[in-house]
């Protein structure tokens, strides 16, 4: 149900899912937005996690102007995927900048496909972003929806004994790890221009710096293993909480539609891309990444 907002802008918040997600309408992210819009629009993001804008044709320009809002921004270490005009904008996308669709056998249309595993944006980095903006200029209801997990929700749902014994884990994460994911990528001898990144740790179980909320923190295709764990017994373990996570009652399902922009808190979601006919069909996005303001802070800390 739609619930009135205060802001003389924002006319309307409808949840999307009991557990993650609501639609904001009455915001022009093109415009000057005063800090009590700001503000708020904060309040509702971290209250339901995933906000979804409907109808916004907005330039890179403005979608940068909007990120800085609530941070610094990133630059992705994949060179190739940044905008030659703008290097805060990551391309999420299976079209190359002169609007051809990428051919399947280059390191790019191969590296963009592994969007399609569950992740959390930068986990590979020794400070992980704290969100993401993503606007859909050009989207495909054939596919290529978008699926956000609630992380609270996932770790709270987790039997007592489960969550005592993860609490105090910690998992490898490594940019390189993602390239093993794709047969393709790690058998060319080129595998892409990347920032150099080397292999980090971080708690399986986070407080978030602003809820204080505990959440699982998984980035399945970072996860290298469980720190002092046998790398069999890890791997399960965290396969058993990828499953758990991705179950219906915890995830939002996105459909998009051109000029959607999304906005999610990466420290409690997880994300994937459903697959789609990446040959044939043209998907076009692009991102911006908040840079992460603190290390994880891992569960230990908040007995």
């Amino acid at each position: 149900m739609s619930s009135p907002s205060h802001n003389k802008g924002l006319h309307s918040v409808e949840p999307l899912h009991p557990e993650v997600g609501a639609e904001i309408r009455g915001v022009d992210l093109a415009s000057h937005l005063d800090r009590s819009t700001i503000d708020l629009l904060h309040t509702l993001w971290m209250k339901y996690l995933v906000l979804v804008f409907p109808d916004q044709s907005i330039t890179d320009e403005q979608h940068i102007c909007f990120g800085r809002k609530f941070g610094d921004l990133e630059e992705h270490p994949s060179r190739a995927h940044r905008s030659s005009l703008n290097k805060e904008i990551y391309r999420v996308s299976n079209v190359d900048e002169t609007g051809n669709i990428i051919p399947s056998n280059e390191t790019a249309w191969q590296y963009i496909n592994l969007s399609w595993l569950w992740h959390t944006d930068s986990s590979f980095r020794k400070i992980p972003s704290k969100g993401s903006i993503l606007h859909g200029i050009q989207t495909t209801k054939k596919g290529g929806h978008t699926r956000y997990a609630n992380m609270y929700a996932a770790y709270e749902g987790l039997p007592k004994n489960k969550r005592k014994q993860i609490d105090n884990l910690w998992v490898i994460h490594d940019h390189d790890f993602i390239i093993k994911q794709s047969a393709e990528l790690s058998n060319k001898p080129d595998k892409g221009d990347y920032e150099a990144l080397p292999p980090v740790r971080h708690p399986l179980v986070q407080i978030h710096p602003i809820t204080g909320r505990r959440s699982l923190f998984l980035s399945p295709h970072t996860m290298v293993g469980i720190e002092g764990m046998a790398d069999m017994k890890g791997r399960d373990l965290l396969d058993e909480l990828i499953v758990h996570t991705v179950n219906p009652k915890y995830v939002y399902t996105h459909v998009w539609t051109n000029d959607d922009v999304l906005m999610w808190d990466n420290r409690c979601t997880m994300h994937s891309v459903e697959p789609f006919d990446n040959l044939n069909i043209r998907r076009v996005m692009h991102r911006v990444t908040l840079v992460g303001e603190n290390y994880p802070i891992p569960a230990r800390q908040n007995k």
